[in-house]
């Protein structure tokens, strides 16, 4: 055997990390394969499993087999087995391994489903149930721009035109920024939000929590919204909620898929084909209840 295949799946790990590094992937990106990796390694440990050589396509599926009994999302298995892939790939780009072991092994299936959305009477609900100007502008900035909760919280107060409602969303170093917008509606109320701060700066954090009057993070909107949420009545109030309500919302008001892909940040359309699915029921269920011939012959 190839003494090569005896390298730590620690060594590699962490070989893994730092090409991803020097390539500057984003944050996000490396916290994803960090967050599942470890997951794996630390399992590993606990099957006797420590050098590459020891991870073939049978401890594999027995790992996958370990998410399915752990009751794991469909979702969350597969992102697993992706993050598995691309680091046995990568060991085998790098010598490490002569052959990846996940080519004999088949991805988790996932379920073709597309999560909930809010509904027009969910989301004036919650917009409802905002107690402060603050609250309000969050739901609506939200709403309005589909940006991910990674990209939200790392918003300044400078990346947003307050005369034109352009916001820039920062992709990493070497990256091109991406624009979205803010309507009439929402920038509004986010001026009205950002006079009650008072005193601010450009590069000051354009969301701060309300005590330690700091950069708000993912796990403090994670909280906001969900007892906005629970006074609201709508079970299904999280950031991600409102990024799928923009982009159905935006495809039922008629906008061109290949802008909607460029606004929410997505390399293609595969993710947004799911939403056509629905789109194209809406004209089914209308033409049921307008059809010409149907309701006038």
């Amino acid at each position: 055997m190839d003494k090569r295949e005896f390298t730590t799946i620690e060594a590699a790990y962490e070989t893994f990390l730092l090409d991803m590094r020097a390539q500057r992937f984003t944050q996000s990106t490396i916290d994803f394969y960090r967050y599942r990796l470890t997951a794996f390694i630390t399992w590993c440990h606990d099957h006797s499993a420590s050098t590459l050589s020891d991870i073939t396509p049978t401890l594999l599926r027995s790992y996958l087999v370990h998410l399915q009994d752990r009751e794991l999302a469909d979702y969350s298995q597969h992102a697993a087995a992706r993050a598995l892939r691309a680091f046995l790939n990568f060991c085998v780009r790098e010598e490490l391994l002569p052959l990846s072991p996940m080519r004999k092994v088949n991805m988790p299936k996932v379920d073709k489903r597309i999560l909930p959305a809010l509904s027009v009477a969910d989301a004036r609900q919650i917009v409802k149930a905002c107690k402060s100007d603050r609250a309000k502008a969050i739901v609506l900035f939200l709403l309005d721009t589909g940006v991910r909760a990674a990209e939200f919280v790392r918003l300044n107060v400078g990346d947003v035109d307050t005369d034109s409602g352009e916001v820039r969303i920062k992709q990493g170093k070497g990256r091109k920024d991406r624009p979205v917008y803010l309507g009439a509606k929402a920038l509004r109320q986010l001026t009205r939000y950002l006079s009650k701060r008072k005193h601010y700066k450009s590069p000051d954090p354009l969301w701060i929590s309300i005590h330690q009057r700091e950069r708000l993070t993912k796990s403090g909107l994670n909280q906001l919204l969900r007892r906005i949420g629970k006074r609201a009545e709508v079970a299904e109030c999280k950031p991600h909620t409102f990024r799928r309500t923009f982009a159905l919302w935006s495809l039922r008001a008629g906008m061109n898929i290949y802008v909607l892909q460029r606004l929410m940040g997505h390399k293609d359309i595969t993710v947004l084909r799911q939403y056509l699915a629905l789109v194209d029921e809406d004209a089914r269920q209308a033409h049921e209840s307008y059809g010409p011939v149907d309701n006038n012959l």
